[in-house]
């Protein structure tokens, strides 16, 4: 099994690899020329590309972490004195801010790249690909781009909890363009639409992709998960239960019984992957370089004081294996990106523990649940932890309280809990959950090439 998870990915890296002078040739958004469209080698060329820029350390893999902690309040500042990350202390944005334009473009490359092999796919110019390969590409594209449009509008875009109607939200690319096209200036949809988008695509994804993949590619599962967590994030709690249950009970996946797994090297991944439902194979250096140091005092990001504590008293083997503290000061720091030093780890794209706490929520949000059915989820994920079930909790609001607060213990540096607090209308380091002044701007080379682009 190791073996052929290894030869997997390695087989993914030198195929994207070898093709990289064919892919460096097409813009982001453009149309390729025939050359590309003319076989299935060609396609799958792009496919895999799309995946690159999506599993980025400058996307998914890396930066969409790191910017939605540096956005909440779970981190401390104390190291951040400089470069692009100190704009987030005051929250005074650039345009020119180097986090920020490489979320937004590649983000949007991942989605050029998809668009390309959505309308390579369609068209059929080619007849050397059978029609259940067709339809695994084009759901991995569909999931793709649906992914990337959600999270570049949980990162650029005011929540869902807002005002969904009028908030502007990304610029929503669904098309191939030629380079003409591609000038064309488009505007921010409003934030529904950015998530109608995404939504629409994953469950055409979820139709298309098997339930297991080769590597680590998208599947049926990943798509299902998605939506409960999109779902989840808009406040529709009856389809994120249905979704969130569906991949607990139907996806034969397990939460085993170690909290180090999910962050473990690729030499250690079962597939699927234990505790996880769909996983990026990286190297994971913006989350080791920012949450750790193997001089934990000079770790660039530590935990806040508060969240370290609620570890540290409700963590269970999450303290012991998963943080650290520094000694002078003392500051917890995550070890989650730091197994086995300075080796290739994982990157947990969307967790299983995560669906579980998604369905007992939900469960409560929408009424009509058991206390002991609940109280059944958040204790599952607390298993793995080693720490006691809670057997005694009842009622909405207390119940509520102990789901986040094991979401909390559970999801730390995994960019979860900015999106947590605007989803509940709380404030975040003393401003509003909906303040844009909280926003990235939109990128100077979008704004340049976009006139008239609503700016943040």
């Amino acid at each position: 099994m190791k073996k052929l998870i290894i030869l997997s990915f390695l087989a993914t890296v030198i195929f994207a690899t070898g093709c990289k002078k064919l892919l460096d040739q097409i813009p982001g958004d453009a149309q390729p020329g025939d050359q590309v469209l003319k076989t299935s080698a060609n396609v799958y060329a792009v496919l895999a590309a799309s995946y690159e820029r999506f599993t980025n350390n400058d996307f998914l893999g890396g930066n969409a972490t790191k910017t939605s902690e540096l956005y909440g309040d779970q981190i401390n500042f104390v190291n951040v004195t400089g470069g692009a990350e100190v704009q987030f202390t005051q929250r005074g944005f650039s345009s020119f801010n180097s986090i920020g334009r490489s979320l937004w473009f590649t983000g949007y490359d991942a989605i050029g790249r998809a668009n390309v092999v959505i309308k390579a796919l369609s068209e059929n110019t080619y007849t050397d690909l059978k029609d259940s390969a067709k339809n695994i590409w084009n759901g991995e594209a569909l999931f793709i781009r649906g992914v990337s449009h959600f999270e570049l509008t949980r990162l650029f875009a005011k929540p869902y909890s807002s005002n969904p109607t009028s908030d502007p939200g990304v610029v929503i690319r669904q098309k191939a363009l030629s380079a003409s096209e591609a000038q064309i200036p488009k505007q921010r949809a409003t934030v529904k639409e950015s998530y109608d988008a995404a939504i629409a695509d994953l469950k055409q994804a979820e139709m298309l992709l098997p339930s297991l993949n080769s590597g680590a590619r998208a599947t049926k599962w990943a798509a299902k998960a998605y939506l409960a967590r999109i779902y989840f994030n808009m406040g529709d709690y009856a389809n994120a239960f249905t979704y969130a249950n569906d991949v607990i009970t139907n996806s034969g996946y397990s939460l085993g019984t170690d909290v180090t797994v999910p962050f473990k090297t690729v030499g250690n991944l079962t597939t699927p992957t234990t505790g996880v439902v769909m996983m990026i194979l990286g190297d994971a250096g913006v989350q080791r370089g920012s949450f750790w140091n193997s001089d934990l005092n000079n770790t660039y990001l530590p935990l806040s004081s508060s969240l370290y504590s609620l570890i540290t008293s409700k963590g269970g083997t999450r303290f012991t294996s998963l943080t650290a503290a520094s000694t002078s000061p003392v500051r917890g720091v995550s070890t989650k990106w730091a197994q086995l030093g300075t080796q290739g780890v994982n990157v947990p794209l969307i967790r299983l523990s995560e669906m579980y706490l998604i369905r007992a929520e939900s469960n409560v949000q929408k009424g009509g649940f058991a206390d002991a059915a609940v109280r059944a989820d958040y204790n599952a994920v607390r298993a793995v932890a080693g720490v006691d079930a809670d057997n005694s909790t009842t009622g909405t609001t207390a119940l509520l309280a102990a789901i986040r607060a094991e979401r909390a213990v559970e999801l730390f540096t995994e960019g979860d809990s900015y999106h947590e607090l605007r989803r509940l209308k709380l404030n975040v380091r003393g401003i509003a959950y909906n303040d844009a002044t909280g926003l990235l701007k939109i990128p100077d080379g979008e704004v340049r090439a976009n006139l008239g682009i609503i700016q943040n």
